[in-house]
């Protein structure tokens, strides 16, 4: 059982089958600082997100970072990928998306936006229908 904030969960299998997002950026040289304060406000508007579980900004040290995400069905990433939409495009000044990786049952919008992204795979359920939570 996990604390629960505002329209999270409390039980882990409330929500069934979760989406999960694991992404690494480079900061271009000496942008940094710009970077970490792009991802501190993501980090800060996903607050408001009630389909976002997860959202933890990592680093291996300035210039090198990890975001791990978890959402609890596709239209939470939509709604994620909207609302940080204006964010993202300007961290895409200050860093490049290294790769990303989603793991789950995801729609035909999110699978079309990963296509597009050499740099992002899609690793969907196995067996198709999905798993076991333990």
């Amino acid at each position: 059982m996990r604390m629960a904030r505002p329209g999270r969960p409390t039980d882990l299998f409330e929500y069934g089958m979760s989406i999960f997002v694991r992404a690494r950026f480079d900061a271009h040289d000496q942008r940094h600082a710009h970077f970490e304060e792009l991802a501190l406000a993501l980090q800060e508007q996903v607050k408001d997100e009630p389909g976002t579980l997860t959202y933890r900004w990592f680093s291996a040290g300035a210039g090198s970072y990890l975001v791990i995400e978890e959402y609890t069905d596709d239209e939470a990433v939509a709604v994620h990928q909207e609302r940080a939409g204006e964010l993202l495009e300007r961290a895409a000044q200050f860093a490049d998306l290294v790769y990303a990786e989603i793991y789950g049952t995801v729609g035909p919008e999110i699978r079309a936006w990963a296509q597009a992204r050499p740099q992002v795979t899609v690793f969907l359920d196995f067996p198709a229908h999905g798993g076991t939570d333990i």
